[in-house]
């Protein structure tokens, strides 16, 4: 075992800076891109936090570390008051991480069909929050639709359609890429994590 591993395994909290690190300044840039909006893979972080808590117990926290650090930034950058619509997101994780807790002990394929389920709800419940009390959307039928596919014209940016995409992408690929690093022997030795690999 190398020194990088001794010094990750007797102090986890490096490992933890990192990646808050990492994924603060990811999320910054994405923000600053308008075509990547939402590509972040917060709810990856915390579906995986959740799903994988029994064996790691790091990862939960620092997603909200990573959310709370760089959401008043992000909201700067788009033009969104810093802490815009905080209890709705609250909200959201909270399901995102209710989902995960009932992927624990999955195998990897189920992980990342769950971080799918995980980020579809998210978007379906924040958006069905903005079309209830945004008075821009007709409260109709044809409204919802609006709100979930399309957005207000009146908002500007791009169609909304484009932030659930990004958000599957970004998420499939986080959690992909994390239980990829997961599994090889030098990091679980480094971070004494041991991810299932049968199918439940």
């Amino acid at each position: 075992m190398n020194a990088i591993s001794i010094c990750l395994m007797k102090r986890p909290w490096i490992a933890a800076i990192i990646v808050t690190t990492i994924f603060i300044v990811f999320r910054i840039i994405t923000a600053s891109q308008p075509d990547l909006a939402n590509f972040t893979p917060i709810a990856a972080l915390l579906f995986c936090g959740a799903a994988l808590w029994k064996s790691n117990r790091w990862m939960l926290p620092t997603a909200l570390v990573v959310w709370l650090i760089s959401s008043p930034i992000v909201n700067m950058i788009q033009g969104y008051p810093l802490h815009s619509a905080t209890l709705v997101t609250l909200f959201g994780f909270a399901i995102v991480a209710l989902i995960g807790l009932k992927f624990t002990s999955k195998s990897i394929a189920k992980l990342v069909l769950g971080t799918i389920l995980a980020a579809s709800a998210f978007y379906l419940i924040t958006n069905t929050v903005s079309f209830i009390v945004d008075p821009v959307y007709a409260k109709t039928l044809e409204g919802y639709i609006q709100c979930m596919w399309t957005g207000s014209p009146a908002h500007g940016g791009l169609p909304t359609w484009t932030f659930f995409r990004n958000s599957l992408i970004g998420n499939t690929i986080g959690t992909t890429l994390f239980l990829a690093s997961m599994s090889l022997p030098a990091i679980q030795k480094a971070t004494q994590f041991k991810l299932q690999q049968q199918a439940v």
